[in-house]
């Protein structure tokens, strides 16, 4: 037998020791039912449904279980002669049957390296996967453009969403979505305001966007802000300030319109960079989902990736079965991955 490397046994090591110290809790029942979303806030994303999206294709990879397919979709615009394409990465099963799906929401930056392996154990899993990808005009955003993203990403998460429902192989009425840092962010942000999702694990997320923004130690938004403030010879606080008197899609403002039943939340204990004061914040004001706590940083809460991809996907199966009326804890559809052949 092969000695495993020295890193690898320790990383190994590491990831149990903190897996170890998780505390999980349970949605608390009896608690009132989520308010309903108010007609005048649904009716800021609303946009343009076509019978068929306009969409391009190109295969990226082909594996015995999946395809890897690049697609684009024209992006909703009220905005006359604009041209902008949503970029997503479908994870195409190769069996006909209908399947779950998973949309992976990306974080701030990096090379797609996560979302990537998130999408693969999906897949492993027997659902579909889709990497829906960051809007390309974030990397040069200023604060001014902020509300703008954050609205934009709503509405084409929602075309993305159109475009599934047409698709032969998806089962669209289990749809999930998953994402981590911002792509939690994201996530609690899109969920209220979109009831063709059933299930949600949101990771290292946290609402009060202005508080995030400037209390964060992520090098890059840390670096951005030091910038803005010696531009504008603001204060920390005066910078605050000025993001709350900008700053309207905020998950906090719609958090209390989710549906606890549909979140898994998993926080870090230490976490700067989303800081957990936050993240909490967003748990009370979501009803106190279900909820498991990583005694680590948003950083070092990679080592409970194994941990945090079981739980995900225990979750997305029950609320799918519940979904299809199945609570014997059975699987609520999907392949398994010796099911998936090849189409």
């Amino acid at each position: 037998m092969k000695r495993c490397p020295v890193s690898l046994l320790l990383y190994t090591s590491l990831g149990a020791l903190l897996v170890s110290g998780c505390s999980h809790s349970l949605l608390q029942l009896g608690r009132a039912p989520c308010s309903q979303l108010p007609p005048g806030m649904a009716a800021e994303f609303t946009y343009e449904r076509v019978d068929e999206v306009p969409c391009k294709m190109k295969v990226l990879e082909n594996k015995t279980q999946f395809t890897i397919r690049r697609i684009g979709l024209a992006a909703p615009s009220d905005q006359p002669g604009t041209n902008r394409w949503i970029e997503l990465d479908y994870y195409d099963l190769a069996s006909k049957e209908k399947t779950p799906v998973v949309m992976v929401l990306p974080m701030l930056g990096g090379g797609y390296a996560l979302e990537r392996h998130f999408a693969n154990y999906f897949v492993s899993r027997g659902y579909a996967a889709v990497i829906v990808r960051r809007d390309p005009r974030t990397s040069s955003a200023r604060v001014e453009d902020l509300n703008r993203l954050f609205k934009d990403m709503v509405i084409d998460h929602k075309r993305v969403i159109d475009w599934l429902e047409t698709q032969e192989d998806i089962d669209s009425k289990r749809l999930g979505i998953f994402g981590v840092s911002m792509g939690g962010i994201k996530g609690a942000l899109l969920l209220p305001l979109e009831d063709r999702i059933k299930a949600a694990a949101i990771g290292l997320a946290g609402g009060d966007l202005p508080y995030i923004l400037t209390r964060t130690t992520e090098p890059g938004l840390t670096k951005r802000r030091e910038q803005e403030m010696k531009e504008r010879s603001m204060t920390l606080e005066q910078c605050e300030e000025r993001l709350r008197g900008m700053l309207k899609y905020d998950p906090l403002n719609y958090a209390h319109y989710v549906d606890p039943k549909k979140v898994l939340l998993v926080l870090a204990r230490y976490d700067d960079v989303v800081p957990i004061e936050k993240g909490l914040e967003l748990k009370e004001k979501m009803g106190n989902p279900e909820t498991i706590m990583i005694p680590a940083g948003h950083y070092s809460a990679v080592l409970s990736i194994p941990y945090i991809k079981s739980q995900s996907f225990d979750f997305l199966e029950k609320r799918f079965a519940e979904v299809s009326g199945k609570t014997d804890g059975k699987r609520g559809g999907g392949l398994t991955k010796v099911q998936a052949g090849r189409r």
